[in-house]
């Protein structure tokens, strides 16, 4: 029973931190509100939320290309000496300077670019698919961390609903222990059986503290995934009621029809796709590298070093348009387009990766679907007949005609059956989880 009993756990608390989803349960309100505290405070959200605001702003800065730089620029120069000449001049000789010992010249400068032959269209492109690739990967992390949220919130239910039985079983056999010390005084019962039954209850209480251990587990972790001190989870407990919507029966996913529908909801495979398009867009960024560039540039401003009088400053104006055609880069344009086009194929099978692990989801999934589906279906009978066998044993306890170890062994059948089954109802719940995630639905 103890090995059991710490499965149980570790299936819990792997589980708990898994994919998680589904189409059928119905999601409880207190459930959506723990989700959107969730979104409001998790520290990695806000971290991408970031990275997308710079990514837009790199859209931005990739428009400016084709726009005019206008720049403010001041030179002063000392020269010295600098070239002259003696000119005669009645009968006196002058000396005539072809350059001023004191340089000035301001001007403003206006530059911008007149035709590129696409580069800028095509780097705005690359910016906006970057924008895209992080904004599907915000969409992801939310979406699993919703999950997540919904894991931790139901595991909880699951450990209430599990504390609960846990009671029960430590409640028995204490009233079992009461009832073989009134036999042992009597004489109708050994030592043996008394210590042997409070053996079992200390074992069940030692059982409850793992749960409860577990609880604080699931707690904390919820608490860290929302944000909140005292996250709510006063409904938790009732998921696992007879009566609860987690008790509709989860049919597995058709395999063998069309999955376009499916797959282009799942987050993964739209990431995949994005990054394909992504790549696509480097090639025509690569294949921009080399092109011409066509580009005005003028200046309008003041500055001396003239002619007959090089000192005076004389206003000056010039415009023109330049163009520059790339010859020879040492191949490099050649190899960036080869590592682009790698990329490109790379991304082509990412794509298909991520369809394939859909189908091989959805097929693992349908198979935990049926076995767990079946293997509950079995525990509800075993659990009316551990029931039965309990309420016999009881009964031929209360008449001195059963031993001690036939006592035990219908109540640890009674008790495995109970946790089996909400085990099982735990794990469909989890696998409800998980289809809703991998058809991309949102809670």
């Amino acid at each position: 029973m103890n090995l059991k009993f710490f499965i149980l756990a570790s299936l819990l608390t792997t589980g708990a931190v898994r994919a998680q989803p589904q189409p059928v349960v119905t999601i409880p309100d207190e459930l959506r509100t723990l989700v959107q505290q969730a979104n409001t405070n998790y520290p990695v959200l806000k971290q991408q939320q970031e990275q997308i605001r710079a990514g837009e702003l790199r859209v931005d800065i990739s428009r400016t290309a084709m726009r005019p730089n206008v720049n403010l620029n001041g030179n002063y120069t000392y020269i010295t000496p600098v070239p002259q000449f003696a000119v005669p001049l009645n009968g006196q000789e002058v000396i005539a300077k072809l350059a001023p010992n004191h340089s000035l010249n301001g001007n403003v400068s206006v530059g911008q670019t007149i035709y590129d032959f696409g580069r800028t269209d095509a780097a705005i492109r690359q910016a906006q698919d970057n924008v895209q690739v992080l904004r599907r990967g915000l969409e992801i992390s939310q979406q699993n961390l919703a999950y997540q949220v919904a894991a931790t919130y139901y595991g909880i239910g699951y450990l209430q609903r599990s504390l609960i039985v846990q009671d029960s079983v430590i409640k028995t056999a204490g009233a079992n222990v009461q009832l073989l010390v009134t036999r042992l005084q009597n004489g109708d019962a050994l030592q043996y059986d008394v210590l042997t039954q409070q053996v079992r209850v200390k074992a069940a209480q030692n059982r409850k503290i793992d749960i409860q251990n577990q609880l604080e587990r699931q707690l904390a972790n919820l608490t860290f995934l929302t944000g909140s001190v005292n996250p709510n989870v006063s409904q938790a407990i009732n998921q696992f009621d007879l009566g609860s919507a987690m008790n509709i029966a989860t049919q597995p996913y058709a395999l063998d029809g069309d999955l376009t529908v499916a797959l282009a909801g799942n987050k993964d495979v739209q990431l995949a796709q994005d990054r394909l398009r992504s790549a696509e867009t480097d090639i025509i960024v690569n294949s921009k590298a080399g092109k011409p560039n066509i580009a005005f540039s003028g200046n309008a401003g003041y500055k001396n070093g003239y002619p007959l009088n090089v000192q005076e400053l004389r206003p000056n104006l010039a415009a023109g348009v330049g163009l520059i055609v790339p010859l020879y880069a040492g191949k490099r344009y050649q190899l960036q387009n080869q590592v682009a086009q790698l990329n490109l194929n790379a991304s082509r099978y990412a794509v298909e990766t991520a369809n394939a692990q859909f189908r091989q989801s959805i097929a693992q999934l349908n198979a935990d679907i049926r076995s767990n589906q079946t293997r509950l279906a079995n525990l509800e009978t075993q659990v009316q007949q551990a029931r039965q066998a309990l309420q016999i044993a009881n009964a031929r306890l209360q008449n001195g005609v059963i031993t001690n170890v036939e006592l035990q062994s219908a109540e640890t059948g009674v008790e495995e059956a109970e946790l089996g089954r909400l085990n099982f109802k735990y794990q469909l719940l989890l696998n409800q989880l998980e289809l809703k995630r991998l058809l991309g639905e949102n809670l």
